[in-house]
C-alpha cells in the first residue's frame, strides 16, 4: 500500500464519545473532513449523530457517516442498512454526506470467515441497489486476516493501521482511500483523545475528488428540491451559494419567509 505524507489531508472521526465537540475550532486546526459514527446494529443510533453532522458541514468540513455492524448472517443486512440509510436521510439527507459512506466491520458476530465475507459482500451490493453509491469498507489489519476473503480489493478501503512504516497489501487490498493512524490523538475543540485520519492525497485533492462544487443542481437532488431553491433565488433573492439539499434551520426559514413577505407587500404598494 501507499505511505502516508505529511502534505495529506487531515481528518478525524467521532461518535458520542467526544462529548460535545467545538467543530470551528477542529477546522481552525487544520483537519478538512470528519467520519461520525450514525448507527450500530438494528436499532442504536449514535446520540450525537446529527449534531455532530450539522456541526461539521457548518464549519466547512467534508463529512461521511460510519455504521457499526453487528449482523450475523447475510439476512440481517437489509435490516440494519435500511436503519443506516434512513439515519442519513434524517440528518441531512443524502447527498450532504460528501465523503463516502463506511460500514465498520470489526466484531465477529458472523462467525466464520466465509460467513463473514459473505455479509460484507451483501452489504456492498444492497448498499449500491439501495443508495446508488459506493459503499466504503473500515477495518484493521488483524480482522482482515482472520475474518474476510482477498475479494474486496476494488472496494473502498479506510484503513486502521497504527504502526510506523509503510503498509503491507494485506487481503486483496493494495491502496487505502483513508487511514486511521492513531486513537491517541488531541485536537482544539474536543476534550480528551480522538482518532486521526489522513486522506490518500492533499487537500486540494480530496476536495476534487468528493466536494462538488457550483450552484447548479447537484448528484442525487430530486428535482423538486432544485426547483423550489432556484424559485427562492428567483423570486427572494437569496443567494445561489444556497444548495437544494443544504439543512434548513428556523432561523433561515423565518429570513426566507421575511424577504418574500416584504417582497409581496412591496409590489402592493407599488
Amino acid at each position: 500500500m501507499q505511505s502516508r505524507s505529511g502534505n495529506h489531508a487531515k481528518g478525524i472521526d467521532v461518535s458520542h464519545w467526544q462529548g460535545i465537540i467545538d467543530w470551528k475550532q477542529v477546522k481552525q486546526a487544520g483537519y478538512s473532513f470528519a467520519f461520525i459514527k450514525a448507527t450500530e446494529g438494528a436499532k442504536l443510533v449514535d446520540d450525537r449523530f446529527r449534531a455532530n453532522a450539522q456541526g461539521a458541514r457548518s464549519a466547512g468540513l467534508l463529512v461521511g457517516a460510519y455504521h457499526l455492524t453487528r449482523a450475523q448472517k447475510p439476512e440481517d443486512v437489509k435490516t440494519e442498512l435500511e436503519h443506516f440509510v434512513q439515519t442519513v436521510e434524517s440528518a441531512g439527507g443524502m447527498s450532504s454526506f460528501k465523503l463516502p459512506l463506511v460500514l465498520d466491520i470489526e466484531t465477529k458476530e458472523g462467525g466464520s470467515k466465509t460467513n463473514i465475507s459473505a455479509i460484507v459482500r451483501e452489504w456492498i451490493a444492497q448498499f449500491k441497489q439501495r443508495t446508488g453509491r459506493t459503499l466504503m469498507v473500515y477495518t484493521f489489519p488483524n480482522f482482515i486476516d482472520t475474518s474476510l476473503d482477498n475479494t474486496f480489493g476494488s472496494t473502498p478501503l479506510w484503513y486502521a493501521y497504527y504502526n510506523s512504516g509503510t503498509p503491507a497489501n494485506i487481503g486483496g487490498w493494495n491502496s487505502w482511500e483513508f487511514i486511521q493512524y492513531t486513537n491517541k490523538g488531541r485536537v482544539a475543540g474536543i476534550s480528551g483523545n480522538v482518532d486521526l485520519d489522513e486522506f490518500k492525497g492533499s487537500e486540494a485533492e480530496l476536495m476534487a475528488a468528493y466536494n462538488s462544487q457550483g450552484t447548479g443542481p447537484q448528484p442525487n437532488v430530486p428535482a423538486w428540491k432544485e426547483a423550489g431553491r432556484q424559485w427562492l433565488v428567483d423570486h427572494v433573492g437569496i443567494s445561489t451559494d444556497w444548495k437544494a439539499d443544504d439543512q434548513l434551520d428556523i432561523g433561515t426559514l423565518g429570513a426566507i419567509l421575511s424577504k418574500y413577505t416584504a417582497a409581496v407587500i412591496g409590489k402592493k404598494d407599488a
